[in-house]
């Protein structure tokens, strides 16, 4: 879906320029610490991650950034902030990055060994080896790139790409390394952030947006509802203006065309806080011999997802087992210890048992806590 905020190098690059490379084990030391006790804090998504960028570009040293959400799922990219300066490239960059063909990838750092990587180390220093650097990031005056997993046992929840300028040395072993220790750690505050939240979006169409697209993403032909649909999601009207769809379209679209699986699909929030899923699939002739209509293409959906489907989200992000997400979907529809007990043939204690692990998984100590962070998703949850 994409960033919620893009600009140009931040004002300090001169001083990250002066300290890549050289922080001390002890600046590092105490940079980690302070990341730490940070994503302890009680403070919001967003905050964090800007704290996060500011206190990494000092120690690390980078100008531009990126930060999407993932989906846990697909390891698609979602809504997120950036500062960098090729915005109205990104469907070019995703194309290529989702193609299968680059390397120092996103997906690479999520599902690999390492969950910090970059593209120097990737391509043995040769950075053209990537597609979308030799075409879209080198010019924008990009060198090397760190990407950062944030990820923990229960699956990926973001990426932070770090861009160092062309005149600059490439990220160390000593940056992944203090970049890896951090993965679980912002990993773990990230999804502990997921809430279930609104599954009714404000204004929103009653009925699914259906967009179609060539084979080179280029759009043939959308239903009324697809325009509606896209203003809801973070940042429209900055993507609007640089004439290009919501990110996350082209990633879903380009992973399809690539034969990389029959469908793609990506949840993500809207700009007020509901969920949005966007799926897309090949569409081609009814039969064989038919060339009337468009040929073949991907066809791409966006709709509000389902109660279900949040629900399955913030079950996943906080790692509740079968039983927990039984449990939890019956007190947020209302049910008491004893109809759950009833209804789950088990005795009451065990229900408060799994009650009491979902308190501590969850952070809360109160039921009413618990609805607050699942409700209005878990009606159609499996029980």
């Amino acid at each position: 879906m994409g960033p919620s905020q893009a600009a140009g190098p931040s004002q300090n690059s001169g001083i990250c320029s002066t300290l890549r490379g050289v922080a001390t084990d002890r600046v590092r030391t105490r940079s980690r610490e302070r990341l730490e006790r940070l994503a302890a804090s009680h403070v919001s998504g967003e905050e964090l991650q800007r704290e996060v960028v500011r206190e990494l570009s000092r120690v690390v040293g980078f100008d531009r950034w990126c930060w999407p959400s993932a989906d846990p799922v697909s390891l698609l990219p979602g809504p997120g902030l950036a500062e960098h300066n090729y915005g109205p490239h990104l469907p070019r960059a995703l194309e290529q990055e989702y193609s299968g063909a680059d390397v120092a990838t996103k997906e690479q750092a999520a599902r690999g060994s390492s969950p910090a990587i970059c593209l120097s180390g990737e391509s043995g220093g040769d950075l053209a080896r990537s597609p979308r650097w030799d075409e879209t990031l080198s010019t924008a005056g990009i060198g090397d790139v760190a990407v950062l997993a944030c990820r923990d046992q229960f699956g990926c929840w973001a990426w932070l790409e770090m861009y160092r300028d062309h005149a600059d040395r490439p990220f160390s072993g000593l940056d992944l390394q203090l970049l890896a220790h951090l993965a679980p750690v912002l990993g773990g505050a990230l999804r502990h952030r997921v809430t279930a939240g609104p599954v009714d979006l404000a204004g929103a169409p009653e009925v699914s947006g259906v967009l179609l697209m060539d084979d080179q993403l280029a759009p043939l032909a959308e239903t009324p509802a697809t325009a509606a649909w896209f203003a809801l999601l973070p940042a429209a009207a900055m993507f609007a203006s640089w004439g290009i769809l919501p990110p996350g379209v082209y990633a879903a679209a380009t992973r399809v065309r690539s034969g990389r699986g029959p469908a793609a699909r990506l949840m993500g929030r809207s700009a007020a806080g509901g969920w949005v899923q966007i799926e897309a699939a090949r569409f081609g002739p009814t039969e064989p011999a038919d060339t009337a209509g468009m040929g073949e293409g991907i066809a791409v959906t966006v709709r509000a997802a389902t109660p279900r489907e949040v629900f399955d989200l913030a079950a996943r992000a906080h790692g509740l087992t079968a039983r927990e997400r039984q449990v939890v979907a019956r007190l947020v529809r209302g049910e008491d210890t004893d109809d759950i007990a009833r209804a789950l043939v088990i005795s009451p204690w065990t229900v408060q048992d799994h009650l009491k692990s979902v308190f501590d998984k969850v952070g809360v100590h109160r039921r009413g806590e618990v609805r607050a962070r699942f409700g209005g998703s878990a009606s159609d949850a499996d029980t």
